[in-house]
């Protein structure tokens, strides 16, 4: 079988799955047309901020961001970008003041997955806006931007998560962002 699995659908009518494909329709989910994407990761969620502006992430720590709709995309954070941020993080945090317990077991999570490769997924994003948005992923992974996807920050250790379990979605509702896991 050669059809891409898709793993999630936006109300604009651009999909995402396997292997980085991205589907788009304009008339209804008739017809689908394949676009062009930078990468061949798995993807496993997409999201549209409005008509325009939306964002993919999935396996291997890649973030995708288009401006034209889902037609076309380009690659705004990958594995070892976020591997290395969250790793630059967590030195910083655990040389500014007394590293306790949670922030060296933090910093030696970095350390792992760093050493490890770009291997780890992102599972579920989630934008309040064009600019400021979140990707959640393996083993607690959390990434911010406040411009778009120009530039990330690590939230290791913002998200009660002392297991470092998997995070699979995202959601707001009533004034909070809800993580599951």
């Amino acid at each position: 079988d050669t059809q891409p699995i898709l793993a999630d659908v936006t109300r604009r009518i651009v999909a995402v799955g396997q292997r980085g494909h991205v589907v788009h329709s304009s008339d209804g989910g008739r017809l689908w047309t394949q676009v062009p994407v930078p990468v061949s990761s798995d993807l496993t969620a997409v999201r549209f901020v409005d008509t325009n502006v939306g964002y993919a992430t999935g396996h291997d720590g890649v973030v995708l961001g288009t401006r034209d709709g889902g037609l076309s995309w380009t690659r705004l954070l990958v594995g070892r970008q976020a591997n290395t941020l969250a790793l630059e993080h967590m030195k910083r945090q655990a040389a500014a003041h007394d590293a306790s317990d949670a922030d060296r077991k933090l910093l030696d999570e970095a350390q792992r997955n760093f050493d490890a490769g770009p291997d780890k997924p992102f599972f579920d994003l989630w934008f309040a806006s064009a600019n400021e948005g979140f990707v959640v992923g393996a083993y607690g992974l959390v990434m911010h931007t406040a411009d778009g996807g120009k530039t990330w920050g690590p939230w290791i250790g913002r998200v009660e998560n002392p297991a470092l379990l998997n995070l699979y979605a995202l959601r707001a509702g009533r004034g909070a962002l809800f993580v599951g896991g």
